[in-house]
């Protein structure tokens, strides 16, 4: 199995992979980096631009899902819309790619579809952008190919909606214990 890059949000991981049953790999890969500036016009004996930093990094790539090669185009479809608005961290070829990023549009080209509506084929078009939306460290704690933690557990936290979660489960066990 070769793990071509990994996308780690609150929701789990998604996969780019190619292994004797299924290729779902990745083309089309561009990202910049470009410098973020303001006109200064008003300001005398300032230069007329003031440099701000860089932008916010933008990350694109697209996959062609065949069904024949493995993939269920139509689960795979509907399986990154809830990904959409996500922040997590992507790893190409095991190494983390740049920092945190923000999935803000999966768009669905290509599609062939036979006349069952069985989906043959479709394009994912993927668009990622920089985002300074800290990740809960569960997600950063990601399991290494040879699934040993690459962080410590006193780095994991539990976010507030996470905790009300365990809080209910644990009341309802104290109440059957009692």
């Amino acid at each position: 199995m070769s793990k071509i890059a990994t996308f780690t949000t609150e929701l789990g991981t998604k996969t780019w992979e190619v292994t004797s049953k299924k290729i779902n790999d990745f083309t089309d890969f561009s990202t910049s980096f470009e410098v973020e500036a303001e006109e200064n016009s008003s300001v005398e004996g300032s230069p007329l631009t003031n440099e701000r930093g860089l932008k916010k990094q933008p990350v694109s790539f697209s996959s062609t899902l065949i069904a024949q090669l493995g993939v269920d185009v139509r689960a795979e479809i509907d399986g990154w819309k809830p990904w959409v608005g996500q922040t997590g961290v992507l790893k190409i070829g095991g190494e983390v790619f740049g920092p945190n990023f923000m999935l803000k549009s999966v768009k669905v080209s290509n599609m062939v579809i036979d006349t069952k509506g069985r989906f043959h084929m479709a394009k994912l078009a993927f668009s990622f952008e920089e985002n300074d939306e800290e990740v809960v460290g569960s997600i950063v704690a990601t399991v290494s190919d040879n699934n040993e933690v690459q962080s410590s557990a006193a780095n994991v936290t539990c976010s507030t909606a996470q905790k009300a979660k365990l809080k209910a489960k644990n009341f309802a066990i104290q109440r059957l214990i009692h």
